[in-house]
Formats: C-alpha cells, sequence, structure tokens
C-alpha cells in the first residue's frame, strides 16, 4: 500500500519499465484496443512538451491558467498547432492537434528587478500600392504623367543597368529603351532564348500605346523579327480598345512583358515557318515582294518625278495654292486609278519616264500568268518533288479521251501549244484538242490546261508522258520518262549529279466554268462542256463495270502499259502487249486511285469494289457451308447424311 500509495502521489516519478509501451500509441497511431490496451499509452514528447511549458511561463513570471481548463494542458500525445502558434489556424476548435493558451503581451509583463523587458517586434509596414489603372473618367493632366513616371522606373527596375540601352533622340522629345527579354521556359525548343526590343513612351501614354520596334542588328532573321513586331503591335492595339471599352486606363509594359514570355514560342515558330518559305522560294529562282512595299517604292519614285518636274516650279503668285491642291488631288485620283491597273501613269511625263515606272512594276508583271485560267485543268494530286528538284514541265502528254457522241474512247499525244486535230474511230466526229502546259513546284500541282471540242478526257497516261526537271544545284534541266503512279522515280542529274526524285498519286481533271462578258446589255455565253469522264468523288462511267464483270466496281491500272482498264480481258482487247498483273486500282464508286487490294473496300469511300467470295460450294470453308444451299454436285452436301444419330443428341441438337 505504501508503495501504491507513493506512486499515485508522486506524479514526476518516471513509468516503471517493466510494463511496455503500446508502439501504435507511442508512435502518434491510432490504437483500437483504446483504454483496455494492456500496453501503456504514454508519449516521450508528451512529457518533454510539459516541461518546456512550464520552463516557458515561470521564466515569463506569468501564472499558467488553471487545470481545469481544457486547452491548458494538452491531452496525451497531442502536438501544438504551429499554425495557432503562428498566429491564425482555419481549423479552430476542430483542429486536432493543441492550442495552447495565449501568452500575455510583452507589454502586459511585469519585469522582475534585474530582467529587462525583451525588445517588441514591430508590426510589418504595408507596402504602399503602386498605381497601376485609373479610370478614363478620372485622368487628368497630372495622373497621366505621373503614370508614365511609373511605367518608366518599372521598366529600369525590371532590367538591369547592363541588359539596358537608354538612347535619347536628337531632338530630346523621345527617350528609347532597348532591352534584352529572355525566355523563362525550361523546355525552350531553339537555340536563341532571347530576343532585343526597343521601346518609348509617348508624352501622352497612357492615353496611347507605347511604340514597340524589334532592332534588326541582331542574331534574330528579320522575317521573324517583323512577324514579332507585328504580332505585338496587334496584341497592344487589341488590349488598348478593349481598356477604352472598359472606360479605364492600365500600364501596358508589364503585361505586355508576360504575354511576350508566353508567346514566344509561337511567334518564332509562326517566323521561322515563313523564314523556309522565303528560303524556299529563294532556292526556286523566285523573290517575294510584299505589296506594301512595292507601292511605297512606286509612290516615293512618282514623288521624285514630280518634284524634279520644273513646270511645278513656275505658277503664279495669287492662284497658286488653289492650283497646287486641285493639281494634287487629280494626281491623287490619277495615281489611284494607275495603281488598280497595274501601271502607273501621269499627265505631263515623257515616255521616257512612264518606261522607267513600268520597269518598276515589272515585278509584278512576272508573277501573272500569261493565260487565264480555261479549259480543263490537269492537276497531278499527291506531288512530292525531292530537295534538290526545283521545277517540273511538260513538253508532251498523253490523254485518253473519249468522244462525245460514242463513247468511245482513245489516246490522243499533246504537245506544248500545238493544236492537233483528230477523228473518232466509230463515228468519225471531228476532235480537236490543244495543251498549256504550266511549271510544277513546290507550290504548285497544275501540270496545265487542255482545251477540248466534243471530247472529254478520261485519264492521263503518265507513263508515255515526256517531262523536264529542273536541279536546284546547278540550274540545268533534265528529260525523265516513264513515271508510273504511286512509284517514285528517282535518278542523277546529267550535269551535276545530284540526286533528284519525283512522285505523282494520281491526276484530276476539272472543267473551269469560263465567264460570262457582258457587251452593253447584251449577255455572251459559252457553249456548255460535258465534264470530264473521271471526275474524283464522282462515280466512273458505269460505276467500274464493263461487259465481263458486272459485279467489278474498280479499274485497273497495269504497270505494262500505264493504261486503267475495267478487267485484263478488256486490256488485251485494246492493247497487243502482254498483259502484268495490275499494281493499283481506281474505285468506281468515288473514282479515288489507290494501291491493288483484293477483298477490301475503298481506302475514301469505304464501298466494296468486288462481291464476296462465296459459291455454291465447299471450297475448303470459304465458300458456301449450308447445306441447304449447297450446290448437289459438291461432295460436301451429303457427307455424314447416312450417319446413325442417337435421340438424345438429336433434341440436344435442335
Amino acid at each position: 500500500m505504501e508503495n501504491g500509495e507513493d506512486g499515485k502521489t508522486g506524479e514526476s516519478e518516471p513509468v516503471p519499465q517493466t510494463q511496455q509501451l503500446c508502439r501504435f500509441f507511442s508512435q502518434g497511431r491510432y490504437c483500437s484496443y483504446g483504454k483496455k490496451c494492456k500496453f501503456l499509452h504514454v508519449r516521450d514528447d508528451a512529457s518533454a512538451h510539459e516541461k518546456k511549458t512550464i520552463r516557458t511561463f515561470s521564466q515569463l513570471d506569468v501564472t499558467p491558467p488553471p487545470a481545469n481548463n481544457t486547452r491548458a494542458a494538452p491531452a496525451a500525445g497531442r502536438r501544438p498547432c504551429r499554425y495557432f502558434i503562428s498566429g491564425h489556424c482555419s481549423m479552430e476548435d476542430r483542429c486536432r492537434f493543441w492550442h495552447p493558451p495565449q501568452i500575455p503581451t510583452v507589454d502586459n509583463m511585469p519585469v522582475s528587478g534585474n530582467q529587462t523587458r525583451p525588445a517588441q517586434r514591430m508590426p510589418p509596414v504595408p507596402r504602399p500600392s503602386i498605381l497601376q489603372e485609373v479610370k478614363l473618367c478620372d485622368l487628368t493632366e497630372d495622373l497621366a504623367n505621373q503614370l508614365r513616371d511609373t511605367e518608366i522606373k518599372q521598366l529600369k527596375k525590371r532590367f538591369p543597368k547592363d541588359q539596358l540601352i537608354v538612347q535619347e533622340r536628337s531632338d530630346g522629345k523621345l527617350i528609347y529603351y532597348r532591352a534584352t527579354v529572355q525566355a523563362t521556359d525550361p523546355d525552350w525548343p531553339f537555340d536563341l532564348n532571347e530576343i532585343d526590343i526597343m521601346v518609348s513612351f509617348p508624352g501622352n501614354y497612357p492615353q496611347e500605346i507605347f511604340t514597340l520596334d524589334i532592332p534588326l542588328d541582331q542574331d534574330l532573321p528579320p522575317v521573324m523579327a517583323r512577324h514579332v513586331q507585328q504580332a505585338s503591335l496587334d496584341w497592344l492595339q487589341a488590349k488598348h480598345a478593349t481598356n477604352q471599352l472598359l472606360g479605364k486606363i492600365e500600364l501596358l509594359f508589364r503585361p505586355f512583358l508576360r504575354w511576350l514570355d508566353r508567346s514566344l514560342e509561337r511567334l518564332f515558330t509562326e517566323g521561322a515557318r515563313q523564314l523556309k518559305k522565303d528560303v524556299d522560294l529563294e532556292k526556286a529562282g523566285l523573290q517575294f515582294i510584299p505589296y506594301q512595299e512595292l507601292q511605297a517604292t512606286v509612290c516615293e519614285k512618282s514623288e521624285n518625278d514630280h518634284s524634279s518636274d520644273p513646270a511645278s516650279d513656275t505658277a503664279a503668285a495669287a492662284d497658286a495654292d488653289e492650283d497646287a491642291s486641285t493639281e494634287g488631288k487629280l494626281e491623287k485620283r490619277e495615281c489611284e486609278r494607275s495603281m488598280e491597273g497595274g501601271k502607273l501613269l501621269h499627265p505631263g511625263c515623257d515616255e521616257e519616264q512612264q518606261q522607267e515606272e513600268e520597269e518598276a512594276s515589272h515585278l509584278v508583271e512576272n508573277i501573272k500568268i500569261s493565260d487565264p485560267r480555261r479549259g480543263t485543268e490537269v492537276k497531278v494530286l499527291g506531288l512530292r518533288l525531292g530537295e534538290n528538284t526545283a521545277t517540273v514541265v511538260a513538253q508532251q502528254i498523253t490523254v485518253c479521251l473519249q468522244c462525245n457522241r460514242c463513247k468511245v474512247t482513245a489516246d490522243l499525244t499533246l504537245t506544248g501549244r500545238t493544236a492537233c486535230t483528230a477523228q473518232c474511230e466509230k463515228c468519225n466526229a471531228s476532235i480537236n484538242a490543244a495543251f498549256r502546259p504550266c511549271m510544277l513546284h513546290h507550290y504548285s500541282d497544275i501540270l496545265g490546261y487542255l482545251d477540248l471540242h466534243n471530247a472529254a478526257p478520261a485519264d492521263l497516261v503518265l507513263q508515255d508522258c515526256d517531262l523536264v526537271l529542273g536541279c536546284l544545284s546547278c540550274s540545268k534541266e533534265c528529260p525523265v520518262q516513264n513515271l508510273s503512279y504511286g512509284q517514285t522515280k528517282e535518278f542523277n542529274c546529267e550535269h551535276c549529279h545530284s540526286k533528284l526524285s519525283i512522285l505523282a498519286e494520281s491526276t484530276r481533271f476539272q472543267y473551269i466554268q469560263p465567264r460570262t462578258n457582258k457587251i452593253g446589255s447584251s449577255t455572251v455565253n459559252y457553249k456548255t462542256v460535258r465534264d470530264p469522264a473521271v471526275q474524283k468523288g464522282k462515280p466512273l462511267p458505269e460505276k467500274g463495270t464493263c461487259k465481263h464483270y458486272k459485279q467489278s466496281h474498280r479499274w485497273l491500272r497495269f504497270p505494262c502499259c500505264g493504261r486503267a482498264y475495267p478487267c485484263d480481258v478488256c486490256h488485251d482487247e485494246d492493247q497487243d502487249h502482254p498483259m502484268e498483273l495490275a499494281t493499283r486500282m481506281i474505285c468506281g464508286y468515288c473514282a479515288k486511285e489507290q494501291p491493288y487490294g483484293n477483298g477490301k473496300s475503298c481506302i475514301s469511300c469505304g464501298s466494296m469494289m468486288t462481291r464476296g467470295a462465296r459459291s455454291s460450294h465447299w471450297e475448303g470453308g470459304l465458300g458456301c457451308r449450308n447445306k441447304v444451299k449447297m450446290s448437289r454436285n459438291d461432295r460436301q452436301k451429303y457427307v455424314n447424311t447416312n450417319k446413325t444419330v442417337s435421340r438424345k443428341a438429336a433434341s440436344e441438337k435442335k
């Protein structure tokens, strides 16, 4: 009893070690036995925390709160809430951690004899808000100047001195700030990850947007620099217009930097695509001049010509202003009219000046097509040219034409710009045809135009066409023959031995409707011409069937001659050479040319071009398997018919 009473009264004595601690409760985990657990529910950090709390209160000479307070002493194993100690806990009474009682402030604490009051911690001084935007109705001149100064200060703080160059104009009105903006994306895909920008803030900023220029004296190509500058100006103007509609004025430099950082990869990618187009055009021997630059050059030259005209210097003193204004209006109207027509003519100019102006507009005439788009367009689908292949021109083509009267097809060979006259073998109808070639390159797949009379095109025999390929390396031309659809033709240049290649998937014919010419009040209508026999997206004649095979809705292209026939029998009837197995076929429902495949549907429309492989015979299990529909000549029809079957098996089978 004495040991028991001493154990109850002596709270500071340690717990005897004969009984083990509960490993769940001591680790802060949940013990499912609770008070019935045979192990001790004691934590080492609880006693240490109580001692630390008592020591803290004793040093501050503050009387601890009464023992009956539930918040005064933490429950066994409860740790103090670090959020409550730091100032605020959003869980409040629902928090599962211990909220210690509030300690009196330093000012209210009593100070003993030799103790000094600890230094009072000053509250953080709130940062004054920087003026970023104001309402448009509250904007004054002083406030606008304050906003402009704030923007300039932020710019100088944003960029260090080694990345910021300040340039002042000669008149001192504008100051240009040139800074280097670097991409912050860790997965930046380009080698160049920075760009220089030059900004200047006008006197009425932020009522107007600041000027932005991308200097050309940096590693960025000029094409990409112009694209980034134009996209940035468009964003600034759109943002400024939005603020005007909302009735507010906002500082736009820092939002612009954030937008530029997010959009820099996209702008570089789009600029790189434009750069690639210019490089390809330069390799092909072409030059692209924007219309704005050409118009500015022509107008500048016209102004110089007018300034050098001596007749403009002699004018009467009294009517000088009126004559000048009237003359300027007339010249402006005539300049606009001449620009619409593609030529620039001025009254009072001699023939030499007009010739010089025509030479200036010669660049526009070079890109115009000499012959308008008329007749039947021959377009090569799936054209792929090699890296060193610049242009392709057809010198001679072989076209399969169909008579409009009797629907009989025949081959006709045409050369460039030479008319050909023939007669139909069946009805003796007169057929006239002419071919106007065009230049094939990476940005054009039009082979030329056909002018036909009493005939419609059915197919282009590519194997009998004579083409000329231009080499990018030596700018020489090489003849090419025996091309096949769907096969890449590779060979070496005859002059520089560079590798050239060309691939064509199929050919499409499209009739171009002519425009109606209005002469006064009457209208001249052209004679209607029948559409081509083979058009992509429309069925073939008779849906690709023939008199030999009524269930085959396709045409086969035979590699021996490069021509398309409905079947092998039709090929043998028309040609006298040995037949080779077809490698390509044309769908009879949509006229899509594709690789040959037996029993497969069309890759374009999904239609089955042949009937399924079903017959009335067994054929090893691939044919008919129903003995009722099976042919009587098939031995599988009566197999196992005399076999004895039990009634049980027959009933189960039923």
